[in-house]
């Protein structure tokens, strides 16, 4: 679009997430990557030379530094990515908004509610965005089972059963991919990377938050979470089921709302209805109204030229954050925790 004002980016965090994102940033109009960071230089320089390279410009026009901070004070973007390993997401965030910086944080928000509602609230005072990457909020069959729910279109819910599975055996062996999966290292495994896509979902197609929550985790290792089971209270009384595994032999997303008359089916891609004595049905998707198909990425752009509030605003992210640290204490004490 001729006369779109350049938005400037810095990218914290490196690695593997930050190319996916990185290729998705420079397919927007006007975004100008001006810096990007990593304790890593290494890993920092090779994406900012990517970065020039999707530009048009020069190896090296992109400078790169070793510590976040560096790149907020020499490069001023006006806003910041952050791509860092989940445990580092709250400081790196939090020194953003202190110098002004709109950010887009990949899911979770943060591992810990404090510091999830800490970086809320720094970017309410400041008049700032942060917008968090549940990119699961842009399926078209979410987006349509969310609307379908809203309106009753299979009656009162009376149940949800959430499921989430990957290969986590393929995973291991990737360097990149394999702290993911270590508590030690994510902050609740797989609970918290893949599995919060799972959680923000069950909570945003429903309109519902959580009330209380029973978990059990077993674990192939020490350090390594394998498999998250939950039993959930929703604040209406609506009893939901949540089930996380990184051992299943391929990828799996479904969440199934039972109401009292009909049941939705919802994967990333499919959206199946079956209304009381009727067979099950795909239901035809599209882009919701008025909305071009776009990415998260492509949303926290827009959302920061006025075109339209972010589809995963920090505050709503807190809800998702309270559950996932709800499940992974309920786990780690085989208690009932009641979320206040």
């Amino acid at each position: 679009m001729k006369g779109t004002p350049t938005l400037r980016m810095g990218i914290a965090g490196c690695g593997q997430a930050a190319r996916v994102h990185l290729d998705r940033l420079m397919a927007e109009e006007g975004v100008a990557v001006v810096g990007c960071s990593d304790p890593d230089l290494a890993a920092a320089k090779a994406l900012a030379d990517r970065a020039a390279s999707a530009s048009g410009r020069e190896p090296g026009s992109v400078p790169s530094f070793a510590d976040h901070r560096e790149l907020l004070r020499q490069a001023t973007p006006q806003a910041l990515a952050v791509f860092v390993p989940h445990l580092a997401h709250y400081r790196t965030a939090m020194d953003a908004l202190q110098v002004g910086c709109h950010v887009f944080i990949e899911k979770p928000l943060s591992t810990n509610v404090q510091e999830a509602a800490d970086m809320a609230a720094l970017a309410r005072a400041r008049g700032l965005m942060v917008g968090v990457g549940h990119q699961y909020r842009m399926a078209a069959s979410l987006v349509e089972a969310r609307r379908r729910l809203a309106e009753g279109a299979i009656g009162a819910l009376r149940l949800v059963n959430a499921t989430l599975a990957r290969p986590w055996l393929a995973t291991l062996g990737q360097a990149e991919s394999a702290w993911r999966f270590q508590p030690a290292a994510a902050g609740s495994g797989i609970l918290a990377d893949v599995g919060d896509h799972l959680v923000d979902a069950l909570l945003w197609t429903t309109g519902q938050t959580a009330e209380e929550v029973g978990a059990i985790q077993s674990r192939r290792e020490p350090d390594i979470d394998i498999v998250t089971a939950a039993a959930i209270r929703l604040a209406d009384g609506t009893p939901a089921t949540l089930a996380i595994t990184g051992v299943a032999p391929g990828p799996l997303f479904a969440i199934e709302y039972f109401g009292e008359n009909g049941r939705l089916r919802a994967t990333d891609e499919t959206l199946e209805e079956q209304l009381a004595g009727s067979p099950a049905r795909q239901v035809p998707l599209a882009p919701p109204p008025g909305k071009r198909a776009c990415s998260i990425d492509g949303d926290f752009v827009a959302a920061l030229r006025g075109r339209g509030p972010l589809a995963c605003p920090a505050d709503q992210a807190l809800d998702t954050v309270r559950l996932l640290e709800a499940i992974a204490r309920s786990a780690a004490t085989r208690q009932v925790v009641r979320l206040i």
